[in-house]
């Protein structure tokens, strides 16, 4: 089986790809930032799923949300439905899209976006809808809180709590690696989990 991993270099792409390239039946294709869009286009022309992991969390400007969330998975879909590919897709989302705010939004949009193509082309997707998801490789100051006050712990550092009455709904990485692997070989049809 040939898969595609958007977002390579991220912390629950990495994590994927190390579960993934155990399986001498599958063959990866590794897509990040740094990558053209020629080399998209030719991957999603080979790939017989796509992990669509890629996406902007913590931009400089506004747009970037949008460009790198729901314009750049339109792009994914663009290249499938011209080369009448039907190619089922897996989208790490966000809890945030029930909130008023830049990212959440953005993150809808890529979800519409894939229920128009599974609706288009009858095609399977799965959206997963993550809460903070902790565990190796995360980065403290960027993916996730727990990450963050392990590290502030262990180098005497300072613990910020925004809202103590906040309850954080937490998943450890390989459970999501898990859960996302297990999609390869279902044949449930278009998925949102929360």
């Amino acid at each position: 089986m040939k898969i595609l991993v958007t977002g390579s270099e991220g912390f629950i792409a990495k994590n994927l790809i190390e579960h993934l390239i155990r399986d001498e039946n599958i063959k990866l294709y590794l897509y990040s930032k740094k990558d053209s869009k020629i080399i998209l286009e030719a991957y999603l022309k080979e790939v017989d799923f796509i992990f669509h992991l890629a996406g902007v969390n913590r931009p400089e400007r506004i747009n970037e949300f949008y460009e790198g969330n729901a314009s750049f998975t339109k792009n994914i879909i663009d290249i499938l439905i011209k080369n009448n590919k039907k190619t089922p897709i897996l989208l790490s989302s966000s809890t945030q899209v029930i909130l008023d705010n830049d990212y959440g939004r953005s993150k809808l949009e890529a979800e519409n976006i894939l229920l128009d193509y599974s609706k288009k082309m009858n095609v399977n997707i799965y959206i997963y809808r993550l809460p903070n998801v902790f565990g190796k490789w995360c980065k403290p100051n960027y993916n996730s809180v727990l990450a963050t006050w392990c590290y502030n712990i262990a180098n005497d550092l300072e613990i910020q709590v925004n809202n103590k009455e906040t309850k954080l709904s937490l998943v450890y990485v390989d459970d999501v690696i898990k859960s996302f692997i297990n999609k390869l070989n279902t044949k449930e049809t278009k998925d949102i989990l929360i």
